[in-house]
């Protein structure tokens, strides 16, 4: 009971401290903190459309976090979802540009997903075959699709009507609102039986006990006959579909829009909001899924927070980081 117990306590203490924080921080810039979390943190769970619109929020941040998670599982600090998000949603561009009917819906989940492995190859072989460090490569790859995707939403996949997005998922292939006049799809539950598909995989199959054993101790793994240079590249791949599938997604499933932001700003930072959400989950999949639905309501929470208090939607992000300031202090300590 008591392992049970100690990551929750942890954590509470984790968010707390955040919180208490954000607080001396709004304070002292000139904010009220008592309306502003009342907006951030209630106004989402008053109303059933705001409501949906976090956990819509929520869908990919859980996919890049179980990047984060299932690499963790595997002793890796991989934080190169966040390209290979951009690469899914590239993928479908690509698919909505060259497929104008339903077909291509499974294009772009074909097309982001191979996009996304393909990107996560090069950081998984360098550490496999050479012992790269995995923060230093996948941050170059971040940056490198950051670019890249700019460049090609820029130029030949931009909507000529409308500049300032790339072309548009056609309507045929679209995941439109479960419920209408709300941000709830099927991207929803999708992301939600990943994550359960993920803890499943992790928990009982014989490459998720690889992947635990070989990421707790390599010495031991090799001792077992087991190779985590293997391991390494499972856990990379898996990472790499669940970012990729979030890119889609964030195209595909995504109203109004349909499309992807010039400055991919409808894609940009979830790769960082999964760790975030991975590292509150305790790099367990249902873990990370319950911290995802959490950050989708802050998420959704800093709009309200914005329009009733007056508070800019950045302290959300402050209060982010320090959540992972705060949790990887408490990993620090186990080390």
């Amino acid at each position: 009971m008591r392992g049970f117990l100690l990551p929750l306590v942890n954590t509470g203490l984790a968010l707390l401290l955040a919180f208490a924080l954000g607080a001396v921080a709004m304070w002292i810039s000139g904010y009220d903190p008592v309306l502003s979390y009342r907006s951030m943190l209630l106004t989402p769970l008053s109303d059933q459309t705001y409501l949906f619109s976090a956990l819509a929020f929520s869908a990919p941040i859980l996919l890049t976090g179980l990047t984060f998670a299932v690499g963790l599982r595997a002793g890796l600090f991989n934080i190169g979802a966040e390209g290979q998000a951009y690469m899914g949603a590239l993928g479908a561009v690509v698919a909505a540009y060259l497929v104008r009917d339903v077909l291509a819906l499974p294009f772009a989940v074909l097309l982001g997903l191979v996009f996304a492995t393909a990107w996560s190859a090069v950081p998984a072989l360098l550490k496999s075959w050479r012992g790269v460090n995995e923060v230093v490569s996948t941050i170059m790859m971040n940056w490198t699709a950051y670019w890249l995707v700019i460049m090609a939403v820029s130029t030949v996949f931009a909507n000529p009507l409308q500049p300032e997005e790339s072309v548009k998922m056609p309507e045929a292939a679209r995941l439109t609102p479960l419920v209408p006049g709300t941000d709830l799809t099927l991207a929803v539950p999708l992301a939600y039986l990943t994550a359960v598909l993920i803890y499943i995989f992790l928990r009982y199959s014989v490459w998720g006990y690889r992947i635990s054993i070989s990421g707790q101790n390599p010495t031991v793994a090799k001792a077992y006959g087991l190779r985590p240079e293997q391991a390494v590249l499972v856990a990379f791949g898996i990472g790499a579909l669940t970012a990729g599938l979030a890119g889609v997604l964030q195209v595909a499933a995504r109203p109004p829009s349909y499309s992807l932001a010039r400055n991919l700003a409808n894609v940009y930072g979830l790769g960082f909001d999964g760790i975030t959400a991975a590292m509150l989950g305790r790099g367990h999949p249902i873990g990370v899924l319950f911290a995802s639905v959490f950050l989708g309501i802050l998420q959704e929470g800093a709009r309200h927070m914005q329009i009733e208090a007056g508070t800019p939607f950045e302290f959300v992000k402050m209060i982010q980081g320090l959540l992972i300031l705060f949790l990887a202090l408490q990993m620090l300590r186990k080390i």
